[in-house]
């Protein structure tokens, strides 16, 4: 993964938690587009049809689609969920349906982030959300 793109992963993983605060329990949201950039934020929703669906309107809604990929923010565990890999294939389906190729699919949690495509990960023990000054 190109480093510029790991850190804009960081970037919304640290907005994911400042937003996320002291709550429990989290959604699950997918995001289409560039990571810390334009991205369209798609609610989770059961039927598979349905998210393909939507994440091919949202790639319609990008200005552009450089660089664009999809990630998924969401309470617990970095272990694979069913969820993640609904939210992969309907993100698979619906960027080939453009003819893109989906060159990263990441699942970021309060403490992780991980690339289902290339299988790069990064943990934190603590994730701090604002920048010290220096």
């Amino acid at each position: 993964m190109h480093p510029d793109l790991a850190a804009a992963i960081t970037q919304e993983l640290r907005q994911f938690v400042a937003s996320a605060g002291t709550r429990r329990a989290l959604p699950t949201t997918c995001h289409v587009g560039r990571p810390a950039g334009e991205q369209v934020a798609l609610p989770d929703v059961h039927d598979q049809g349905l998210r393909t669906d939507l994440v091919v309107r949202a790639i319609d809604g990008l200005t552009s689609t450089e660089g664009a990929c999809a990630w998924v923010t969401r309470g617990g565990d970095l272990d694979t969920t069913d969820t993640d890999a609904a939210w992969f294939a309907a993100s698979r389906a619906g960027f080939s349906l453009h003819g893109l190729e989906l060159a990263t699919f990441v699942v970021i949690t309060r403490s992780a982030w991980l690339d289902l495509v290339s299988e790069e990960h990064r943990v934190w023990r603590r994730v701090r959300t604002r920048r010290r000054a220096a």
